[in-house]
């Protein structure tokens, strides 16, 4: 009996169809949004499930229950070859797409060519595509409830270090919501999700003393109770579509947050400070609150639910989301623009942060920013004592990160419009002019409404730089000396829109180098640990830690222990020493267009290998007794075997140009 090829073809382009609508269920965006590690997942599993049916087409010609057999051992003879590939190429197979996978396999392309495929195929095919949307639902659901842990590695270069990235996923379950933050506590951290949960972390050098235990508490913000007040959810969407202001005018509830913690240690005791929304239900309005709690240090993860959180401050106005004075638009709460980034300042003082809620003056009647009897884009001085507030500067639009230095300046990050993120380097009672003044654009247009001169913050505070386009500026840290010298005083700026860091060296006041570290995660908060490495906080849930790798990358040790006097360019590119490129198999002491080699270096025979390199750069004068060249030599092994294989294997020379 032979199947006809249209019912083999519509067996085909069911599995291949459940296959490519699997990232799309799971990520609710479209193929064109998906990052590039996922396309090129599902492009592996498209391929290899598109390879199992071509062989299938070429060989099986004949429905029977011996071809779907040989089919079946075919067909994961070629998964096998794929699966190899991916471990190759470094292309991670999530679980997600792994087992529907080995179902298409198993299943679809065996069944083609069974009796069984041609006599029920509309039957068949429709419980196939419903068992693997039951399976992926479950699984999603599993996934959902908790989390696998996952630890792993990713390295980035950089100038002056080559980095390595542990990246540790399902360790805090998935927030209701975005933001929180870090704080130490002691040789510790403190994370505060945007949700209100609490976590201990224990992070040491050592990989596997890494520890996350949740406190039994929650940051006092009352989120189910303002989601309930207007029909909305507590819990961010999944879908894109719910992300963007469409439809009727609603309050998108999920953006209620909490923004930071922060920790002072006091004897045995710790104080934590939270910043969140809070729902006043009696006015119907929404303030900011700081909240804390005071509790033993010791056992604090038992101490610490025996504890109460007070009141240390709340914002004034209670902005309204009914009534004349509320924001106009499609969402009268604007959760995102919070701010609520906190510092902790000596004489018992807190500076906090605190974004305009929308209220520009565009969408509302209002322009809290520039009106002092608000609190609403501003930084404000508290005083932890007598809880009075003052403020410290203005003109702010929703600032996203606060650090001091170690001369004592403090930097601020702050979102701009379209385009026109901020750094600003803060003056007491210094107006930085929002919104008046803003060097983005209101959204979908080329010009801001309110500015007299476009393009200038003119009678208003300069910031120290500004991104255009916008680059979603997040936290902000200070750099000490510890782990990473060079970048000492450096700072370190958080990118949402752009999934980077940002390392920014400044002199006299002045931003003088910008260079980009892309992570592929939203950087939500950044915080320096004790030993110097860095702990990132991002909107996935992730926690990971950046340090210097451990000294194996050839290129950078090339270029701290040869490039002083040697080059890798085009083999003539001479500086003191020969230019290495192709140096390896390479005759010693020769060279076309180098004359400056030693009588010991000429006398040797042979070609350089990796033995040879290796004595050679072990101790030069062992190596070639004689030599000219003045260099100790490298004593680690590693370190020899690592600057060998970049010889081997140098960039060509349109890499390093461009």
């Amino acid at each position: 009996m032979h199947p006809p090829m249209w019912q083999r073809l519509a067996w085909y382009a069911c599995g291949a169809l459940v296959l490519s609508l699997l990232p799309v269920l799971k990520y609710s965006e479209l193929w064109s949004s998906l990052a590039r590690p996922q396309k090129l997942s599902l492009l592996l599993v498209v391929a290899a499930f598109g390879a199992a049916c071509l062989l299938s087409l070429l060989v099986d010609r004949v429905a029977s229950w011996r071809s779907a057999g040989l089919t079946l051992i075919r067909s994961f003879a070629v998964l096998s070859l794929f699966l190899i590939a991916a471990a190759a190429l470094s292309i991670s197979l999530p679980r997600y797409l792994l087992i529907p996978l080995v179902m298409a396999i198993a299943v679809v392309v065996p069944l083609a060519v069974s009796p069984i495929g041609l006599q029920r195929l509309p039957v068949v095919a429709g419980a196939v595509v419903a068992i693997g949307l039951a399976a992926y639902s479950l699984n999603h659901v599993h996934a959902s409830a908790g989390a696998e842990q996952v630890t792993r590695d990713a390295y980035f270069t950089t100038a002056f270090y080559p980095l390595k990235a542990t990246i540790r996923e399902g360790w805090i379950p998935e927030p209701a919501t975005r933001g929180g933050g870090m704080s130490l506590l002691g040789d510790r951290v403190l994370l505060a999700t945007g949700d209100g949960h609490l976590y201990v972390i224990d992070a040491p050098a050592e990989r596997g003393g890494f520890k996350v235990t949740e406190l039994p508490t929650l940051v006092p913000l009352n989120r189910e109770e303002f989601a309930k007040a207007f029909g909305g959810s507590a819990r961010q969407p999944k879908r894109s579509r719910d992300w963007h202001e469409e439809g009727a005018p609603k309050v998108q509830t999920w953006r209620f947050r909490v923004a930071d913690v922060v920790t002072a240690v006091d004897g045995d005791n710790v104080r934590i400070f939270a910043s969140h929304h809070y729902w006043n239900a009696q006015n119907e309005c929404v303030a900011v609150r700081v909240s804390e709690l005071t509790v033993p240090l010791r056992n604090l993860e038992q101490s610490i639910s025996s504890g109460q959180w007070s009141t240390l401050y709340e914002t004034t106005p209670c902005v309204p989301l009914k009534g004349p004075n509320r924001k106009r638009g499609k969402n009268p709460f604007k959760g995102e623009e919070v701010g609520g980034e906190m510092l902790l300042l000596e004489a018992n003082k807190l500076l906090l942060t605190l974004g305009d809620q929308g209220f520009s003056g565009i969408e509302s009647s209002q322009a809290f920013s520039q009106d002092t009897a608000t609190d609403y884009g501003k930084t404000l001085l508290i005083d932890l004592v007598t809880h009075e507030r003052t403020i410290f500067t203005l003109g702010h639009r929703n600032p996203q990160g606060i650090a001091q230095g170690r001369d004592g300046k403090l930097w601020l990050t702050e979102h701009g419009p379209q385009g026109g993120d901020e750094l600003n380097l803060l003056q007491e009672h210094a107006n930085f002019g929002w919104p008046n003044v803003t060097y983005g654009t209101e959204y979908g247009a080329t010009a801001w409404p309110l500015s007299a001169a476009q393009n200038s913050h003119a009678d208003y505070r300069q910031p120290t730089t500004a991104w255009v386009p916008s680059i979603g500026a997040s936290d902000l840290a200070v750099l000490g000396d510890k782990m990473f010298p060079i970048w000492a005083g450096n700072l370190l700026v958080g990118s949402l829109s752009s999934r980077s860091l940002y390392r920014l060296a400044v002199a006299e006041d002045r931003v003088v180098v910008q260079e980009p570290i892309a992570l592929n995660k939203r950087v939500r908060e950044i915080l320096q640990l004790t030993d110097g490495r860095l702990l990132i906080w991002s909107d996935d849930a992730a926690l990971t830690t950046l340090e210097p790798s451990a000294g194996q990358d050839g290129a950078t040790l090339f270029a701290t222990q040869c490039l002083g006097c040697h080059a890798v360019v085009d083999g003539q590119s001479h500086r003191i020493g020969p230019d290495l490129l192709g140096v390896v198999g390479r005759r010693i002491g020769q060279v076309q267009g180098f004359d400056e080699y030693s009588p010991a270096m000429r006398a040797q025979s042979g070609a350089w290998d990796a033995a040879k390199l290796d004595k050679f750069l072990q101790q030069p004068q062992a190596g070639v007794p004689g030599t000219s060249m003045a260099f100790p030599g490298i004593a680690d092994a590693e370190h020899r075997q690592a600057i060998i294989q970049y010889l081997r294997n140098p960039p060509d020379a349109e890499q390093r140009d461009h």
